[in-house]
């Protein structure tokens, strides 16, 4: 799973399919720092590619929803950031600030009323949606419970359709937006008790296209991002060391994690015009994980 969100929103674990990773290298001794990446924004000084548009993203409190707010502020976008651990999206907020225009809403966007007042308030279309927002229960299949599959569904597949048509109305109206959601590379192959998550994921994928071709006539694109293993400080709260993570490296062609900057520039790519001729896709970014298998 690439980095994950709590039902509400804050990432809550990560790309596991890399945890049955059996082989070791010496490229993946590189420090935490520097596979998590000292600077979210990516190091854009450049142009704002995303000035004067607003944007909204969801499991904004930290890991890869954290670091696609950043990088989406620094390009210049009025980001509404949302998840449901205050304390965290507070300190996320104070952090961004420094440096570019951004918002905290505590959401949960599995809630749609919360939704709907959280739209209502902004009073006018958002011109780019990231829906990142997710959990990612770790569960066997025979202990899987019918409750457990529809919590997973529940936040990672309906929270983002139904938040993609409440924001889509107003973007369709205006004639532009961008949707970009953030699925996995579990949806593209099958990894041992994570059924759940892996069916929400590849849901979310077949939700991204049909999105695509109902709102490409209204100007509106959509788009995925599918992250391989996702480096954050999930996985150093979990315990997880320099021995843990050169076994789990060993079958990623690159050698390492992804760093969040890394996926929040893709992101922010689909978000904008350099992407003006894209919809519909799945971009995946896994360091070559699913070709080199």
């Amino acid at each position: 799973m690439n980095g994950m969100d709590g039902a509400s929103g804050t990432e809550a674990a990560q790309d596991m399919d890399a945890m049955d990773r059996a082989a070791s290298d010496s490229t993946a001794s590189d420090s935490t720092a520097k596979e998590r990446g000292a600077d979210e924004t990516g190091g854009r000084s450049g142009p704002k590619r995303l000035a004067g548009r607003a944007a909204l993203v969801t499991g904004a409190a930290r890991g890869i929803g954290k670091a696609v707010a950043a990088r989406l502020a620094a390009e210049g976008a009025r980001v509404t950031a949302c998840d449901v651990q205050g304390d965290l999206l507070a300190a996320a907020v104070a952090e961004i600030g420094a440096y570019g225009e951004i918002e905290g809403r505590v959401v949960d966007v599995a809630d749609h009323a919360a939704v709907a007042e959280l739209l209502a308030a902004h009073g006018g279309p958002y011109d780019v949606l990231v829906n990142n927002a997710a959990i990612a229960p770790r569960i066997a299949l025979d202990e899987l419970r019918p409750d457990d599959l529809r919590e997973v569904l529940r936040v990672n597949v309906e929270a983002a359709v139904f938040l993609s048509r409440e924001a889509g109305r107003a973007m369709r109206a205006a004639g532009r937006g961008s949707i970009v959601n953030v699925a996995s590379v579990n949806a593209l192959r099958g990894q041992p008790d994570m059924l759940h998550y892996n069916a929400s994921k590849a849901a979310l994928v077949s939700a991204t296209q049909t999105l695509a071709v109902e709102y490409a006539g209204d100007g509106v694109r959509v788009n995925a991002v599918c992250p391989g293993s996702t480096w954050t400080e999930i996985w150093e709260e979990g315990g997880w060391g320099e021995e843990d993570r050169a076994r789990f490296t060993g079958r990623i062609p690159l050698r390492r994690f992804a760093r969040p900057d890394e996926i929040a520039a893709v992101v922010a790519f689909l978000a904008g015009n350099d992407a003006s001729y894209v919809t519909g896709h799945a971009l995946v970014v896994d360091g070559g994980l699913t070709v080199g298998m």
